[in-house]
C-alpha cells in the first residue's frame, strides 16, 4: 500500500490546476475528433442514401428500357414506328392527317396585328 504522504502527494499533482487544464484540452481534443468523425459519419450515409435513390431510378429506367426494347423488336411494335413516323396504311387501309385548328388562329391573330397604316385608314373611310 502507498504510505498516506504519497497519496496526499499524488492527489495534490492530480487536483493541481495545471494537469486540470491538461485533462481538459485532452478531453476537448477527443470530443473534436468525435466530432468530426461524426459529421463524416452523416455525409456518408448522405452519400449512400443518395446513391440508393440513383439506382432505383437506374433501374427503374431499364426496366422501361428493355420494356421498349422488347416492344420496338416485335413486328407490331415495328409496325406503330413506321406508322407513326411515315404515315402509311395497309392496303384497303386511308390515311387521315387531323390538322391543329390553333394554328390556322394563331396565323390570323398574327395577320390581323401585322395590318399597315394605310389598310387601316382604307377601312376606316370605308372603301
Amino acid at each position: 500500500m502507498i504510505p498516506f504522504q504519497e497519496r496526499k502527494k499524488i492527489r495534490k499533482i492530480l487536483y493541481s490546476k495545471a494537469s486540470l487544464v491538461i485533462l481538459a484540452v485532452l478531453l476537448f481534443m477527443v470530443a473534436d475528433g468525435a466530432w468530426q468523425v461524426y459529421q463524416k459519419a452523416r455525409i456518408a450515409r448522405d452519400e449512400r442514401d443518395r446513391a440508393a435513390r440513383s439506382l432505383q431510378d437506374l433501374q427503374a429506367r431499364n426496366a422501361e428500357l428493355t420494356a421498349s426494347l422488347a416492344r420496338v423488336q416485335s413486328n407490331e411494335g415495328i409496325e406503330e414506328d413506321v406508322r407513326q413516323k411515315f404515315a402509311v396504311a395497309r392496303p384497303g387501309e386511308d390515311v387521315v392527317i387531323v390538322v391543329d385548328d390553333s394554328s390556322k388562329k394563331s396565323e390570323n391573330s398574327e395577320a390581323s396585328t401585322t395590318v399597315g397604316f394605310w389598310a387601316r385608314l382604307v377601312s376606316f373611310l370605308g372603301f
